[in-house]
């Protein structure tokens, strides 16, 4: 699994927008004015944070070594992947990503999501 894999995974989500912040040396991934990807460079363990249900947390923790709670960041609704030497299947890569979208974009305004959904911005 690559930076460039998860890369193309994350733009595909409508109307997502991805940022390179040098500071953190992380590329983040935004849908409105939140952030649903973070992947953090480091070329020792390079890792990406995803969101989810604090329940499914719970178990993709316990069933995935490659999963932890989130590095520098709220623990309860965020993950770290170390996707380096990952075994997680690029389907359920997927799949963990337009979770992380679709949660974040249900805590969207009214508004926002009027916005994305019918004006593709």
């Amino acid at each position: 699994m690559t930076f460039e894999t998860i890369e193309k995974i994350a733009i595909k989500q409508k109307c997502a927008v991805k940022e390179y912040k040098p500071s953190w040396d992380s590329t983040l991934f935004w849908i409105g004015n939140r952030m649903f990807l973070l992947i953090m460079h480091d070329d020792e363990t390079p890792m990406m944070n995803f969101k989810n249900d604090p329940f499914i947390n719970i178990h993709l923790r316990e069933n995935y070594s490659d999963i932890t709670a989130a590095y520098h960041m709220n623990k309860k609704h965020w993950n770290t992947l170390y996707y380096k030497n990952s075994r997680i299947e690029i389907k359920f890569l997927e799949q963990l990503i337009r979770e992380s979208y679709e949660i974040v974009f249900d805590s969207l305004t009214k508004k926002q999501k009027e916005a994305i959904r019918f004006l593709g911005i």
